[in-house]
């Protein structure tokens, strides 16, 4: 009701402290973002859970608040998965997220994925950047069921270390 945008991390694995970030750009789209490190199988992994602006210029000053969180709260020599919605219609962002370090998580010899709008997918608003991993696959999943419980269809992605 006061406009903000929630996120949400589900994990098998067990969580350290969670830590709730504004990345809001201007007074009319509240976003956030979620930084949880994740003990995974012994490894540390730094889950990072965003929903940014809709606005292109909005974006990238949330990209740069996201990299400044990065280096403060993230050890460069620990794995990084930064996923979510991105809004990001022309995909543009994926230039600046290379240059902090991190990879589109798209499988091997795989093309984008769309997962918005979730009845007819046209965009790939949703996506995973990471560090330190690796994407072996990834997939949407379709059909009528996924497409009512969101506007947006989930982005699947099997990981392994780097």
């Amino acid at each position: 009701r006061q406009g903000e945008h929630g996120n949400a991390l589900l994990s098998r694995w067990p969580l350290g402290d969670i830590g709730h970030h504004d990345v809001s750009d201007h007074r009319f789209e509240q976003r956030g973002l979620l930084h949880v490190p994740v003990n995974w199988n012994g490894v540390m992994v730094h889950a990072i859970v965003v929903h940014l602006g809709l606005i292109h210029a909005s974006r990238v000053r949330q990209v740069e608040r996201i990299a400044a969180l990065i280096a403060a709260e993230v050890p460069p020599n620990e794995r990084l998965i930064l996923a979510g919605d991105f809004n990001d219609w022309g995909e543009r962002l994926d230039g600046p997220l290379r240059d902090i370090g991190l990879a589109r998580a798209i499988a091997p010899n795989a093309r984008v994925l769309r997962t918005f709008p979730s009845l007819i997918p046209v965009f790939s608003l949703d996506r995973v950047y990471t560090r330190g991993l690796r994407c072996t696959s990834a997939f949407v999943p379709r059909g009528s069921n996924w497409a009512r419980m969101s506007d947006h269809l989930p982005y699947v992605a099997e990981l392994e270390l780097d």
